[in-house]
């Protein structure tokens, strides 16, 4: 019962973070750049290493990569507290 609580609060604090408005907006991004979105999916057929240095060097790109690396580290440490508090029951 406890950990339902602890998960219930964390999932309405993850999704009124300021995280996860940055998120949308990143995608947001993504989605109106006519040029990254054809990169993307020319990468997807081509595998072109050129037009994926190309991708990765877009700051929308970036900027979403990071965001994408902070929400990892957020659910690495989440799986941390959830093993700590299963050790305490």
């Amino acid at each position: 019962m406890y950990y339902n609580l602890v998960y219930q609060e964390l999932l309405y604090d993850i999704k009124n973070s300021n995280l996860t408005y940055q998120v949308r907006e990143a995608l947001n991004n993504i989605y109106s750049d006519k040029e990254l979105l054809m990169d993307i999916n020319k990468y997807k057929e081509t595998l072109d290493d050129d037009l994926r240095y190309k991708i990765y060097n877009n700051e929308k790109f970036q900027n979403y990569k990071k965001l994408e690396n902070d929400i990892n580290m957020l659910i690495l440490k989440l799986n941390k507290i959830f093993k700590e508090l299963e050790g305490e029951l």
